[in-house]
């Protein structure tokens, strides 16, 4: 008995640091993704990632798009536009404690939940990318994560690896001629 209340503590644990992040896209089935070779950023203006997040978000991104053939210009042909909302969550992640006994024909249970793995920064970051020339939409990824708001530096680091290769994974969208 003892050896399971340790196994589900650290399978807790293990679980709690796995956070998902979700990812939906659209693209205008129109646009002719080979003909865009270069890019630029466009924060949205309201933007809640932290100077330091921005960094890292641009860092993985350059990364990501470089290896696809792109390069960054002061002439874009797309625009990278990156949209941020952000707010403090408690974690859902709770660890279940249960007591029951019974005697005769009278059962009694008492369980109860407790939180693990304190306050959560829930980030939905929008990433649009525009056509400079026509001002038109061409791709948007929609993103859904859980950052823990005590984050070390290389936790967040790791973090936005993560993000942005599951928001550019499917990038450029295959086309059915």
């Amino acid at each position: 008995m003892k050896k399971h209340l340790i196994f589900c503590v650290i399978l807790s644990f293990v679980l709690i640091g796995c956070g998902s992040i979700y990812v939906s896209e659209d693209y205008d089935k129109k646009a002719d993704f080979t003909t865009y070779k270069t890019y630029q950023y466009d924060f949205d203006e309201e933007n809640p990632l932290s100077e330091f997040d921005q960094k890292r978000f641009i860092k993985y991104t350059d990364s990501t798009l470089q290896t696809k053939g792109y390069s960054l210009s002061d002439t874009p042909e797309i625009w990278v536009v990156v949209g941020a909302q952000e707010f403090e969550t408690q974690s859902r992640n709770t660890l279940g404690l249960g007591i029951g006994g019974t005697g005769g024909n009278v059962g009694v249970g008492v369980s109860g939940g407790i939180p693990i793995g304190g306050s959560e920064l829930h980030q939905n970051i929008v990433v649009s990318l525009v056509n400079s020339t026509t001002n038109a939409t061409v791709w948007e990824a929609t993103s859904e994560s859980d950052l823990k708001i005590k984050s070390n530096p290389t936790q967040r680091d790791a973090h936005f690896k993560k993000l942005v290769a599951k928001i550019f994974k499917n990038y450029p969208p295959e086309q059915k001629q």
